[in-house]
């Protein structure tokens, strides 16, 4: 439950800085930095989503 927690709200992190570069007047290059760490966070909430999946699957066995 708190693994879903935290990953909640790494989403809405994510989510935010998306709409603050997508909304904002940042040059292109802070743009696309931003939406490489972007692509960085989301892989890694991914990965973390996966792992918790793998859990639940392996406890239900």
């Amino acid at each position: 439950m708190n693994d879903l927690f935290m990953e909640s709200l790494a989403l809405q992190r994510i989510e935010l800085m998306a709409r603050l570069v997508a909304s904002s007047d940042c040059s292109d290059d802070d743009k696309e930095v931003a939406i490489s760490w972007l692509s960085e966070l989301t892989s890694d909430l991914v990965t973390r989503l996966n792992e918790c999946g793998v859990k639940k699957d392996e406890n239900t066995h």
